[in-house]
């Protein structure tokens, strides 16, 4: 028997192998890779470490979703991944809103992608909060980080000799050198989705409304898990044409919650915190379950499990 699922964390550790998912920029030609200053929860120390953004993990989950959806349950901007979302119709005038309460309630109803990954709109002035969260994937130290040399030329310029060749400009030279980062190590990835919220729209301050029917909350539930599965899998992020990551283990805990209940988050950067986790849920609530997970494939069948539950229907 299916049960209804309130709220879910994921909280792991990633390891990726020469990866280069998020930078910071560029600056000549040297590609800078994200730093963070963060305190050790072990040690007590401030330490300087490698990062991917939430932004990053968001964009690669938001995308994912997208591809294993039918495009029909998409409003049009996502149905071509406009980061402008519903707000683009509005602006094209697909969508005439008469106010905040209708313009959500036009999205939600339409819009898979709109409803879990949250929007905002210009006019009128309006946001839908993402029912899926993420944190920074914080590596524990020591990431290794390297910068590599590399370098452009054109076809045939290899040995040329001095002075002006046929078909090249005076001074002017195709090859270009140019430096890249790769990073490998252990992230810490913690992740917050709430299936409560789907289809809910928060807008209504008279009387909260389900916007959306039970069918396309349980279609956006599962797919917001099958998400999940694959990210881990199956990272995409910056860099990935020339630095796919090495996708080598994921392990951690699935916790969930039954009943309106928020689940703990202890950040996998401390040693021992699925103890902690386990301890605090059986202390809080027997609503709260904790699912171990010890490798990738491991993961993908446990989110899977979760699959054949429903999205919590708050009752008003």
């Amino acid at each position: 028997m299916s049960e209804e699922i309130y709220e879910i964390a994921i909280l792991g550790r990633a390891t990726w192998q020469l990866h280069s998912l998020n930078n910071e920029g560029t600056v000549g030609n040297v590609t800078e890779p994200r730093s963070v200053r963060i305190i050790d929860p072990n040690t007590k120390k401030a330490v300087t470490t490698d990062g991917v953004s939430g932004e990053m993990l968001k964009h690669i989950h938001t995308e994912i979703m997208w591809v294993l959806d039918d495009k029909n349950n998409l409003c049009d901007a996502c149905k071509v991944l406009n980061p402008e979302k519903f707000n683009f119709a509005i602006k094209t005038k697909k969508a005439t809103p008469k106010n905040v309460e209708d313009a959500l309630e036009q999205a939600l109803k339409t819009c898979d992608v709109c409803d879990v990954q949250g929007f905002l709109l210009e006019r009128p002035t309006a946001s839908r909060k993402s029912t899926v969260e993420f944190g920074w994937a914080l590596g524990i130290p020591e990431v290794y980080r390297d910068i590599h040399t590399h370098a452009r030329h054109a076809l045939g310029e290899k040995g040329r000799g001095s002075g002006e060749q046929e078909g090249e400009t005076e001074g002017v030279s195709t090859q270009m050198v140019y430096h890249r980062p790769t990073r490998s190590g252990v992230y810490a990835v913690i992740s917050v989705f709430q299936p409560w919220r789907i289809g809910l729209n928060e807008a209504r301050q008279d009387k909260y409304t389900y916007d959306a029917d039970d069918a396309a909350r349980e279609r956006r539930y599962r797919l917001a898990l099958k998400a999940y599965q694959l990210l881990f899998a199956r990272p995409e992020g910056a860099m990935t044409t020339t630095r796919l990551p090495h996708v080598e283990d994921f392990s951690g805990v699935i916790v969930y919650s039954a009943e309106p209940m928020p689940v703990p988050v202890i950040s996998p950067l401390k040693n021992d915190y699925i103890d902690e986790i386990r301890t605090i849920s059986e202390s809080i609530d027997a609503s709260i379950k904790v699912v171990e997970f010890n490798s990738i494939a491991d993961f993908a069948a446990k989110i899977g499990q979760l699959t054949n539950n429903k999205p919590y229907k708050m009752k008003f």
